[in-house]
């Protein structure tokens, strides 16, 4: 590893000491939660790469409380004698290749809280309080029993160590007292898993709900650090950036929901390809974040991060909810919780727009249903099923002189051709077995059917006078199975606590890449047509001891990977042949180490905590590019990180600093299918967010990352990286009393969110224009009904989505010319939007 991660290590050391001072520990309390403020807390690359300035090609691109019965009460106390001790070990979160043996149940069953998640303060009709025990140092930091204090006798009532604590709301007095809010319903009180590094980051559904979310990239926008750009058009993949990291369309991130893998590997757009246009953001309970490769669960693509968004539905009963918008937008959604738990819902979108702008029109329809039971013997079994459709079209980008010379407007299109369509169809089911002692054991097996089809043409007639229009097809077929073990053991005479998954995946990809002529949409070259299987079969372990106020992690993770490929282009036309051979196979394995130590700066759960930790990550490789008996060439990151953070109950508070190293990085250039590497690049940042409930009804998350990216041999920045990203969503609710503002039963919530994008390095010592963006919304519900209005962009700011810097030539009469022009993907204007809901 390069000298300069661990200089800029030994810096963050310097800085995290002071922080010793900051704080004396408090006794851990957990207050009750009532869902109507309980919440967990916490451009793109061009499609025609040239050669770049930096020497680089630029790739273009309400719960029932349980009987109060002695009968009851002994069967809980049964229950309770063989619950685990280990805070990992409450609250189970369904098993996930994405975030692993690590995480805990809030998507089913709500939301975390303590390391990850203050809770928010209570409904004033709450349920009385419920305290939990808990010391974030020490081995008692690995145990978290909660304690219920209620008026009848709490032995009768007292819930199983190890299960969520239901307590009900009472009932409202009259039919005017006010409606369920957005996180109305059961209080809930479970477990809370000790957060283990210090990036660490859970969005609830208070934070999500702040402000206007009707799609995955709203979703995106507000982890922080992250930058989405949805640059082309409604259904295509987002492109991320994160960590200094450009990461296309998903090759540095790992993306899962509720235990479905997103990413698809050897992509024929983009390594990684992740779309989660199928996501229903009104069906996302929370977004659990992890920045870094520093766990043994994350998997492929989790170079800069892993992001998981869980799944559930806030209210019970039936929801509706229409939408109505400028420039055609309708949007109809549908949800339906049939009983106490929020995981057991099913959920459907209907959408469509003409856009804000030529060549921006799409539909869409999305299905997403969860069923989660338990059966006899301490058997829990979940299900999940969906299917998505899409048909979009894509303006392409704009030439900045173009612009300026009057030939194209803001929102033109480069050509009319460009666009697509989507289908994913996926299911998962899942098992949690009886419980042994302390040993938590759980079963999943996921299948998943995708295609794509999309069209680009990002140079126009540059390479050829017939048109440089790419048409690719990718259609895939996902199988895999995960297992996961969770135990506390005794080791030297301490507790520690153990994590284990294996698992399998096999995708079978048939993908294809044709040129079209812009004349008619004819083909007239084909460049790809493979088949090809991938295997990827894994182990991870993780163990976590402690002494006093510090812990120790340590951990690691083996993939090895199996490639098939069968080249049908080459096998029918000698031009195509490159001497790897019709058909190939390649084989390699990939070992990565993961270690973590912790320090509380005093004792109770809100104290202060100092954290460093390693972890290696790791890329896939494009099977098409691989030789026959190939070892499959990783590209292996290496990455480390000094933080701190500090979790309360009213607020929550994390920072630190990073660095990372790519020892043989690349750029993929999703359009042509090629990679260029360029040796080692370094990252090195400081990211800080804040979660704050200072007041009922009031949230606020705030987010600040700096991040640095550049190439060691060449001593150049990489482009595209975002080197600052900012973002804030403040929410306030609460209910009307007074006639002349609505009378008893009304509840009025105000939002805003914002973002602020700092300028990009571009090619050829250029940069980018900065970004801010300000998005607001206002509700008011009343009973059963609701109105809400949103605003996007509401400065009417005229922002570009991507920027690039590239030669092109869209006029095919103008003379061929390589030199590098600038060019942006618009983004979107001011655009309002209205919702009626209805409650049933």
């Amino acid at each position: 590893m390069s000298l300069r991660l661990p200089a800029i290590l030994s810096t963050c050391v310097l800085i995290l000491l002071p922080l010793h001072a900051v704080e004396a520990g408090a006794r851990s309390v957990m207050s009750v939660e009532s869902e109507r403020h309980a919440t967990a807390t916490s451009g793109p690359a061009i499609a025609q790469a040239d050669v770049t300035g930096t020497g680089i090609s630029s790739p273009p691109g309400s719960v029932s409380a349980p009987p109060s019965s002695a009968r009851r009460a002994a069967a809980l106390h049964d229950e309770a004698e063989n619950a685990p001790e280990s805070a990992e070990d409450i609250s189970p979160r369904p098993a996930s290749d994405t975030t692993g043996p690590q995480e805990d149940d809030s998507s089913a069953r709500g939301t975390k809280t303590g390391g990850d998640a203050s809770a928010r303060t209570a409904f004033p009709q709450a349920a009385p309080a419920i305290a939990t025990t808990q010391s974030s140092a020490g081995a008692a930091h690995e145990q978290a029993t909660p304690v219920i204090a209620e008026t009848p006798s709490p032995a009768d009532t007292a819930p199983p160590q190890g299960e969520p604590s239901i307590v009900e709301s009472p009932s409202p007095v009259s039919d005017t007292a006010p409606p369920e809010p957005k996180n109305a319903g059961a209080t809930v009180v479970r477990g809370a898993r000790p957060t283990q590094s210090a990036s660490e980051v859970t969005l609830g559904r208070d934070v999500l709900d702040a402000a206007p979310r009707t799609g995955a990239v709203d979703l995106l926008r507000a982890v922080p650090g992250m930058v989405a750009s949805q640059h082309s058009g409604e259904g295509k993949a987002h492109q991320l950036f994160l960590r200094g990291f450009d990461a296309l369309h998903g090759q540095d991130v790992e993306l899962n929901v509720a235990g479905l893998p997103v990413n698809e590997v050897s992509h024929i757009h983009a390594l990684g390809y992740a779309d989660l246009n199928f996501v229903i953001p009104e069906a996302v309970q929370s977004i659990d974040v992890t920045e870094g490769s520093y766990r043994a669960a994350q998997g492929d693509f989790a170079v800069a991060g892993t992001v998981r968004m869980d799944l559930g539905v806030r209210e019970q009963g039936v929801h509706l909810a229409g939408t109505l918008g400028q420039y055609r937008q309708r949007r109809l959604v549908a949800t339906v919780r049939p009983g106490d738990d929020p995981g057991t819902f099913a959920a459907l979108e209907l959408g469509e727009g003409k856009g804000y702008g030529a060549q921006r029109g799409y539909g869409r329809a999305s299905l997403l249903a969860q069923a989660i039971g338990k059966l006899g013997d301490g058997f829990t079994v979940r299900a999940l099923g969906g299917s998505y459709v899409t048909r979009f079209d894509s303006p392409g980008v704009v030439r900045e002189d173009d612009l300026l010379a009057g030939r194209s407007t803001f929102f033109s299109a480069s050509s009319p051709r460009q666009g697509g369509s989507v289908s994913r169809h996926q299911l998962l089911l899942g098992v949690e077995l009886p419980r042994t002692g302390k040993g938590r054991t759980q079963l999943e097996v996921f299948g998943i059917l995708s295609d794509l089809r999309l069209r680009n043409n990002f140079t126009g007639y540059r390479v050829d006078e017939r048109g440089d229009g790419l048409e690719q097809t990718n259609d895939a077929t996902i199988l895999g199975a995960r297992a996961e073990h969770r135990r506390t053991v005794t080791a030297f005479g301490r507790p520690v606590s153990l994590e284990l998954g294996l698992g399998a995946r096999r995708d079978g990809v048939k993908q294809t890449q044709r040129r079209y002529r812009e004349s008619d949409g004819t083909f007239f070259a084909d460049e790809v047509d493979a088949d090809f299987t991938q295997t990827d079969v894994w182990g991870a372990g993780e163990a976590r001891m402690s002494f006093g106020r510090w812990a120790l992690r340590v951990g690691g993770r083996a993939d090895a990977l199996g490639v098939e490929v069968f080249d049908a282009l080459a096998f029918r036309d000698p031009r195509y042949y490159d001497g790897q051979g019709y058909s190939r196979s390649a084989f390699g394995v990939h070992l990565g180490a993961k270690a973590g130590v912790e320090y509380a700066l005093s004792e109770g759960a809100d104290a202060w905590r100092l954290f460093a930790s390693y972890g290696d990550g790791f890329r896939s490789p494009q099977a098409r590019s691989l030789a026959e008996g190939e070892r499959a060439p990783f590209v292996s990151v290496h990455g480390a990180e000094l933080g701190a953070r500090k979790d309360g109950e009213r607020w929550a508070a994390q920072m630190s600093l990073f660095g990372s190293q790519v020892e043989n990085d690349f750029f993929f250039d999703h359009t042509v299918g090629t990679t260029v590497y360029t040796g080692e690049t370094l990252r090195s940042g400081l990211t800080a967010s804040l979660q704050a409930r200072p007041l009922p009804g009031l949230v606020a998350a705030l987010s600040a990352t700096v991040a640095h990216a550049y190439v060691t041999a060449t001593d150049t920045l990489l482009p595209y990286f975002a080197p600052l990203v900012a973002r804030a969503d403040v929410g306030w609710e609460r209910p009307l009393t007074g006639s002349w503002l609505g009378g008893a039963g009304t509840t009025v919530s105000v939002g805003t969110g914002l973002t602020l994008i700092g300028p990009r390095p571009l090619p050829y010592d250029e940069r980018s224009r900065t970004v801010f963006l300000a998005d607001a919304e206002v509700a008011v519900r009343r009973g059963e009904l609701g109105l809400r209005l949103e605003v996007r962009n509401l400065l009417d700011a005229r922002w570009r989505d991507g920027e690039f810097v590239y030669s092109s030539r869209f006029d095919p009469s103008a003379p061929t010319s390589l030199v590098p022009q600038r060019h942006f993907t618009a983004g979107s204007p001011r655009t309002a939007s209205l919702t009626l809901e209805v409650h049933l």
